[in-house]
């Protein structure tokens, strides 16, 4: 193993090239020159380490200019891989996913909030599971990255009792984590994991910002700014589930009349006393039950999203989350709509909705980070700042 992938990218121009190489599929060291524009030298030695780390490979010869031939270059997707693990208050889902964003392993487990120590013995025991079940060497594995819902302190790696997670209060479940696997953790929000694997799976055709809406049992939110998701102060933004939209009732959370509490799909499984993911399944069918309950809400929905679209003006807004595909029939009509009515820039450029593309996106965008957190020395601390990949 080199140097290179024991102790990460040294500089900048390491991570520019790998990135150039990630993101064109196939590629020639002379187009890596004009694409980063560094010289022909610098170019050729950064990929003499990749290849040595076998995080790049050559994959044959290419036509290029005047009948002459050159190298072509692309990712190996088996130089390195992650364990994303979404934490949720549904379910928990774990995927092995390589180094080009494949998952190669899936699982899903039940999610029982009153035992935090089981849980991550459960996400242990099914990582070391898939490990060994694909024979990834140990100088392969990039780590853990675990998202879950906030509020998340991550200068100790602990969540600080997230909405309906009783016996939750102030776990810290990065470190412990860590201690139980004997891995490195990356620990991030879940809207931003997932808007980050949007941002992987579109490549060049994602805009520079866009404002994910994440729809789980609850409702999270990320805010893209040039590519990277915008954290916040503390790195918990996003929440548009908690702002307030009525004088009732109480919120999970502690306040009154926020956005989930009345109105998300944790609300009305309740309500009508069933679980999230049957009111889904429910909801998809052409005649449900609960169809005008679930609509009678959407408006309260509009409202956040019109007010948000105004003050930051993104590019798109996307739906998303584990059920945003799922349900995003019913709310992309009534959203655009209500964009085109009340939006600020409405005779300015279009106002657009539409659905995620990424499935399993907060799996994936977890893992993504954990790989290039391994690659970088980003630290968690970092995530106070902002998130790429």
């Amino acid at each position: 193993m080199g140097v290179l992938l024991e102790e990460g990218f040294r500089y900048s121009n390491q991570h520019v090239v790998f990135r150039t190489i990630r993101e064109s599929g196939m590629i020639t060291r002379r187009q890596l020159m004009q694409q980063t524009d560094l010289s022909f030298q610098t170019v050729s030695n950064i990929v003499a380490e990749l290849i040595d780390t076998e995080l790049v490979m050559s994959d044959g010869l290419v036509n290029q200019n005047a009948g002459k031939r050159a190298e072509s270059l692309k990712v190996n997707p088996d130089g390195l891989f992650a364990i994303g693990v979404l934490l949720d208050r549904a379910r928990i889902e774990i995927a092995l996913v390589d180094l080009l964003g494949a998952v190669r392993s899936f699982r899903e487990l039940n999610f029982a909030p009153s035992h935090p120590d089981a849980i991550m013995e459960d996400i242990s025991a099914v990582t070391q599971e898939m490990l060994h079940d694909f024979a990834i060497p140990e100088e392969r594995f990039a780590g853990i990255g675990l998202c879950t819902p906030g509020p998340i302190d991550f200068r100790s790696g602990a969540l600080s009792r997230p909405p309906d997670f009783p016996h939750w209060t102030f776990v810290p479940i990065r470190p412990r984590l860590e201690e139980m696997t004997g891995y490195p953790v990356t620990l991030l929000k879940d809207s931003h994991a997932a808007a980050l694997a949007e941002l992987w799976t579109l490549h060049n055709a994602a805009p520079s910002s866009f404002f994910y809406l994440y729809f789980s049992t609850g409702i999270g939110g990320a805010l893209v700014v040039n590519r990277n998701i915008w954290t916040g102060f503390s790195g918990n933004a996003g929440e548009v589930g908690h702002v307030r939209v009525a004088d009732s009732p109480v919120c999970d959370c502690g306040a009154v009349g926020c956005l989930e509490a009345v109105w998300s799909l944790n609300r009305l499984a309740r309500q009508t006393n069933q679980t999230v993911a049957e009111l889904v399944d429910s909801l998809e069918a052409d005649h449900s039950p609960y169809r005008d309950q679930w609509m009678a809400g959407v408006p309260l929905l509009a409202r956040v999203v019109v007010a948000s679209v105004n003050i930051i003006e993104p590019e798109w807004v996307i739906l998303g989350g584990p059920y945003g595909q799922r349900i995003s029939a019913s709310l992309l009509t009534f959203l655009n709509e209500a964009l085109q009515r009340e939006g600020f820039v409405r005779n300015l450029r279009p106002l657009t909705v539409r659905s995620a593309t990424s499935r399993n996106a907060a799996c994936l965008g977890a893992a993504m980070m954990r790989i290039n957190d391994s690659l970088t020395h980003r630290t968690n601390v970092d995530s106070m700042v902002g998130l790429n990949i």
